[in-house]
């Protein structure tokens, strides 16, 4: 009686590009999914459809990869996104208009990354390496926006300060859209709700950083 071969459960992929972008789509399926504590290499293989010993042999092992997803623009606006057409518009205008014209895409952007949105919510209840991949591609983004202020703000402003509790705040608020129809009354799932944000933007960062 003739024995069955097995089937393998890895079906190899030879060309390097394509394999390399089946891994960075599952690391940010899986990590989406199950979290940072609970991602590993198994089950991006698994979800990817290679073998797990390619993701040390092109990324080096789970941070880089995760490192290499966090550069990609399914994860993270860049500053181009966020800039659009208008570079040379924002580049003239005053720091509380350009902060706010800032913050206000950056919000529309990562509300299109529902995806973003879930790995947000993970990093809120885990500190580590892999977190810490993820952080450096937003620092760039900002500080490759902000470097179009040709005006200082005013100089009891702690610029830092200001930005890391707006940053913050957007986040937490759009993460929590995720879940939540509304917030404080305002409703985080319509366009007239996050336009009350806009707006707010608008006015706070006017009446700081206006001179």
């Amino acid at each position: 009686m003739a024995t069955l071969k097995a089937v393998p459960k890895v079906i190899p992929i030879r060309n390097k590009e394509i394999t390399k972008q089946k891994l960075v789509r599952a690391v940010g399926k899986v990590l989406a999914e199950v979290g940072f504590q609970r991602l590993g290499v198994n089950m991006i293989a698994r979800e990817a459809g290679v073998d797990k010993k390619l993701i040390y042999r092109y990324y080096h092992g789970l941070q880089g990869l995760v490192a290499e997803y966090g550069r990609t623009v399914d994860f993270w606006p860049t500053a181009e996104e966020l800039l659009g057409e208008d570079a040379e518009r924002i580049r003239e205008m005053a720091p509380h208009e350009l902060m706010s014209q800032f913050f206000k895409r950056y919000l529309r952007a990562i509300l299109r990354r529902p995806q973003t949105l879930e790995i947000l919510a993970w990093e809120g209840v885990v500190r580590n390496d892999l977190t810490r991949a993820l952080e450096e591609v937003r620092v760039k983004t900002a500080l490759e926006f902000f470097e179009l202020m040709q005006s200082d703000p005013p100089e009891e402003v702690d610029l830092s300060a200001l930005v890391m509790i707006l940053a913050g705040a957007v986040n937490f608020l759009a993460v929590r859209s995720r879940r939540h129809r509304s917030l404080g009354g305002v409703d985080l799932q319509s366009e007239a709700g996050w336009k009350r944000i806009d707006d707010t933007l608008d006015l706070m960062l006017e009446r700081m950083l206006k001179q």
